[in-house]
């Protein structure tokens, strides 16, 4: 929403999911995409941290191919990228398996797509 003070959180109540979480951005056209920009909440709290993640891309929310990026992520604040080969989809699929936390939590404030 491009508003790091806010931020997307795996579901936490009434019951808490299961991981892998997911997020899926529809990019509104297909689009060659080359990368994306994580960026882990901005308050106090590290609930959610993602740590394994991976990126794939379809031409609809429910058809994804294999993984175009599978990454592991710092605890960190601060923005981090996660690139790979150039790739179309109309649809970005974010999917967080684990988190630097205790927790089986995902959140993130902002998640920015590298186009061409």
């Amino acid at each position: 929403d491009g508003d790091p003070e806010t931020l997307w959180h795996s579901r936490f109540s009434p019951e808490v999911a299961v991981p892998p979480h997911e997020l899926v951005i529809d990019l509104g056209t297909e689009r060659t995409v080359r990368g994306i920009v994580y960026l882990g909440r901005q308050d106090g709290g590290w609930n959610g941290a993602v740590k394994e993640a991976d990126v794939t891309l379809g031409s609809s929310p429910e058809a994804f191919g294999e993984p175009v990026a599978k990454a592991t992520l710092k605890k960190s604040k601060e923005p981090q990228t996660v690139t790979f080969p150039p790739a179309k989809g109309r649809y970005l699929r974010f999917r967080a398996y684990s988190e630097h936390g205790p927790g089986t939590f995902a959140s993130a404030a902002e998640i920015g797509v590298i186009g061409e």
